[in-house]
């Protein structure tokens, strides 16, 4: 294969593309894409930094390989591409827009044969972060041709372009570059950063950065698609002390603006509170993982935001918020409003009439709610327990006595009718006993009578019967068919009589008390 001479050698800090469009001026004294035919190498496919490509223009420049591979941002599909070994969006990169700095490529120029042939584009300028001249710490400049070759950044086909920037007076002091220009630039060269950054992808920790300074730097009212390149590179050097003191520091700064916002506002909206970064990680568009920077937001928002159950946060449904409106709870569990506003105001959860907001807006803790509401749904009045149980309303004072029957209120400290009823949950274990613990027959043995008559003939208190018969120191007990409840049970009072005489181990101090 013929190899081109004289040599022009690659460059350690140019691009792939610029080492092509300088042997172009070198050699054919033209453009890039003509001098790229002749070789039979696709100019798209050298832009798209195929290896292909890049070896093929190497073995021909009879150049090693290794240093423009090393610098070559190869595409790998899906808008997405990588660069010695990091791999990122399209949005990492400038795109078809050129970034220069006008004072480097003079400097390129200055007092050479050949500027064309001396002019090169560095790789470091095709990187979004990158917004400072390191050597001349001026901000770089964007330009374009609106043509289609926009995309091969030939600094040789944009001449003009060049000098009319040159002519363009600074418009702010120099200045060195930002934190995040330099972590980049460190983090492609090998070098290891703050932990949390270097925990995710190199253009997912880049944007983070950049979004989370965007809003402390700008509020939460500027808008990302209205800032400028200086107003980004004010932005990353903004958020660089916070991402790079680590997720804790994140969160902390989230859970604050949250709180500030509040505050402010009257109200808790993520929207208002968090600005551009809200929107960007909201944004249905949203085709690539923006990183951790999305889990800790949406993390914040629903610890410390009032839910709609079911409403989507940052593209995930939240089917049990933390928090919730007293009206969005309503709907979402198909309780009528006043009825759910009376259970939370017996259970202390809601203002006094006339305090605070209405009721609807009332903040309440979504789990706690729920728990009311599946207690409030077993509560069986006092009154029609004896009616559930087919008891005597002394037996059944004494069942809540013994413990046997437990109160709503005993586990959700509610203090009205519903707290006061007895939680049905228990009333069905009384029943459970009853039925599997006795034989069930059809006629009644001699001498077995009801739990009342029982009582009479051994003059023994109902609580003690009670306590002896579900403690398993009754033994002739059975469960008359026909019936339910504790008017199925009978037992014998002989048997009670002859018990009392000697009460067994494990008997309370009550019965104790009751039998002597």
């Amino acid at each position: 294969m013929a190899k081109l001479f004289p040599k022009v050698s690659f460059v350690h800090d140019e691009t792939p593309l610029s080492w092509a469009a300088r042997q172009a001026a070198f050699h054919k004294g033209g453009r890039l894409v003509p001098f790229l035919n002749d070789l039979r190498i696709p100019a798209i496919d050298l832009a798209r930094g195929l290896p292909g490509a890049v070896h093929r223009l190497c073995e021909i420049a009879g150049q090693d390989p290794v240093p423009v591979a090393w610098n070559t941002i190869s595409s790998i599909g899906a808008r997405r591409f990588s660069l010695r070994q990091h791999e990122f969006s399209a949005e990492f990169t400038t795109g078809v827009e050129t970034r220069i700095c006008p004072y480097c490529l003079a400097e390129d120029q200055y007092d050479q044969r050949r500027p064309d042939v001396a002019m090169r584009h560095r790789l470091a300028w095709r990187l979004a972060p990158v917004r400072t001249c390191r050597r001349h710490g001026t901000l770089l400049r964007d330009v374009r041709k609106d043509a289609w070759d926009d995309q091969l950044h030939e600094l040789q086909a944009m001449q003009d372009i060049i000098a009319a920037e040159l002519a363009v007076p600074e418009p702010c002091e120099p200045r060195a570059p930002s934190p995040l220009q330099t972590y980049v630039e460190n983090r492609l060269e090998g070098h290891s950063g703050p932990i949390w950054l270097d925990g995710q992808g190199i253009d997912q920790a880049s944007r983070a950065v950049e979004m989370v300074g965007g809003l402390i730097a700008f509020g939460p009212k500027q808008q990302a698609a209205e800032l400028s390149q200086r107003m980004w590179d004010d932005a990353g050097r903004a958020g660089w002390g916070l991402a790079a003191g680590g997720e804790a520091e994140v969160v902390a700064f989230l859970e604050d603006t949250l709180k500030a916002s509040t505050r402010s506002e009257g109200f808790a909206s993520p929207r208002s509170a968090f600005g551009m970064l809200y929107a960007w990680l909201n944004s249905g568009h949203l085709s690539k993982d923006p990183g951790p920077i999305h889990a800790l937001l949406r993390h914040v928002i629903i610890e410390n935001t009032p839910l709609v159950p079911g409403r989507n946060v940052l593209g995930q449904p939240v089917a049990r918020p933390k928090y919730s409106t007293l009206s969005s709870i309503s709907k979402a569990e198909n309780v009528h409003p006043s009825t759910l506003h009376n259970l939370l105001k017996a259970a202390g959860m809601s203002p006094k009439e006339g305090e605070g907001a209405g009721a609807g807006r009332l903040v309440v803790d979504y789990a706690k709610v729920v728990e009311l509401l599946g207690d409030a749904k077993f509560a069986v009045p006092t009154t029609q327990v004896p009616y559930v149980l087919t008891c005597s309303r002394p037996v059944a004072s004494a069942l809540i006595e013994l413990g046997l029957l437990s109160r709503i209120h005993d586990h959700r400290h509610l203090q009205s009718k519903v707290g006061k009823a007895v939680d049905g949950r228990s009333i069905n274990k009384v029943l459970d006993v009853l039925r599997d613990r006795f034989d069930e027959v059809e006629e009644l043995p001699v001498g077995m009578e009801p739990l009342a008559r029982c009582a009479e003939k051994s003059r023994a208190k109902l609580k003690v019967i009670l306590e002896l018969l579900f403690k398993g120191h009754l033994s002739n007990v059975v469960r008359l068919d026909g019936q339910v409840g504790f008017a199925a049970i009978h037992l014998d009072p002989e048997e009670i009589k002859s018990v009392l005489e000697s009460p067994p181990v494990g008997v309370s101090e009550d019965a104790y008390f009751l039998i002597h």
